[in-house]
C-alpha cells in the first residue's frame, strides 16, 4: 500500500511558525508582570535609603550642635602646674580668655591652646589636657636662661634667643656678645671655660667673641682674661697656676695670647 505524502501549498499559512510566536509574545509578557513589582521594591529601597541618610545627617547636625554650644558643659576649672619664676596664672588665663575663647568641653582644642601659651615670652615648653567633664589642666616649663645676649635678649641652653624682659632676669646672668652668626660657637665656649673656672673658685661674668673668633673673659673678681682665638683652655689653665702669685686686687686685665707667659696690666696705671 502506497502512503500518501501531502506537501503543504507554498500559499498556506505556516500554522507551526504562528503557534511559535504566540508562545513568545506570551512569555514576554508574563517576564513583564513579574519585573513590575521588583522594580517597585528598588525603589522603595532606594526611597528608605534616602530617608535613612538626612535622618541620621540630621542627628548628627543636632548632636553636634548640642556638644559645641558654650551653654553645655562649659570649661570652668583650670590647674596650671609647673615650677614658674616668670609666668603667673594670670599670663596664662589672659592667654586663654583670648578670641577664640575656650567654651566647651568638645570645642576646645589643646594643641591650638598649647601654640598661644607657649607664645608667651617665658615658656620653654607648655602641656595641655582635658578632664572631664570641664577641667583644663595645663603644665608650663619656663625657659632654661642661660645669659644676656648682646645686652637685647636672652639666651636659652639650647642656644635659642628669645625676647623677654631682661630687667626680670637674674642679675647673675653671664652677659655674652658675639655676632649673631655665632650664637652657638659661643655658648659652646662658655660652657667650656665655665666648667674649668667653676673647678677653681672663679665665675664668668662677661664674655665676648669678636668678629675674628678672639675671645675675651671677665670673671667675678675684675679681672679680664684676652684669650685670643686659639688654645683657650691652655691659657685659662695658666692663668689658674700662676694668679695665686699676683696680688689679684691691682690687675686690671692679663694677656694671655703667647706661647707661653702672659703680660699683666694694672689698675690705675699703664704699666704691664
Amino acid at each position: 500500500m502506497t502512503a500518501a505524502i501531502t506537501t503543504p501549498s507554498a500559499d498556506a499559512p505556516d500554522d507551526n511558525i504562528y503557534a511559535l510566536t504566540e508562545l513568545e509574545i506570551q512569555a514576554d509578557e508574563s517576564c513583564d508582570e513579574e519585573l513590575t513589582p521588583s522594580r517597585l521594591r528598588r525603589s522603595l529601597g532606594l526611597v528608605f535609603f534616602f530617608m535613612v541618610i538626612v535622618f541620621f545627617s540630621w542627628m548628627f547636625s543636632s548632636m553636634e550642635a548640642y556638644l559645641t554650644d558654650a551653654s553645655k558643659m562649659p570649661m570652668s576649672k583650670l590647674i596650671i602646674q609647673g615650677e614658674r619664676d616668670y609666668v603667673s596664672d594670670d599670663d596664662v588665663r589672659a592667654v586663654l580668655l583670648k578670641k577664640p575663647a575656650i567654651e566647651n568641653y568638645f570645642s576646645v582644642n589643646v594643641d591650638d591652646i598649647q601654640r598661644k601659651i607657649e607664645s608667651l615670652p617665658w615658656v620653654y615648653h607648655a602641656s595641655v589636657r582635658k578632664s572631664w567633664p570641664d577641667l583644663l589642666r595645663v603644665y608650663i616649663q619656663e625657659q632654661p636662661v642661660v645669659a644676656v645676649w648682646n645686652d637685647t635678649q636672652l639666651l636659652n641652653e639650647d642656644g635659642i634667643v628669645f625676647d623677654a624682659d631682661i630687667n626680670r632676669a637674674p642679675r647673675s646672668l653671664v652677659k655674652l656678645y658675639s655676632p649673631d652668626d655665632r650664637i652657638a660657637q659661643t655658648l659652646s665656649k662658655y660652657n667650656e671655660f665655665k666648667g674649668l673656672l667653676e673647678l677653681n673658685d672663679y665665675n664668668i661674668v662677661k664674655m665676648t667673641l669678636n668678629l675674628r673668633n678672639a675671645i675675651t673673659v671677665v670673671l667675678s673678681n675684675g679681672i679680664m682674661l684676652r684669650l685670643g682665638r686659639e688654645d683657650a683652655i691652655t691659657r685659662i689653665q695658666r692663668y689658674i697656676d700662676y694668679v695665686a702669685v699676683l696680688d689679684k686686687d691691682k690687675i686690671a686685665y692679663i694677656d694671655l695670647r703667647y706661647d707661653t707667659g702672659f703680660s699683666v696690666g694694672w689698675k690705675n696705671d699703664n704699666k704691664e
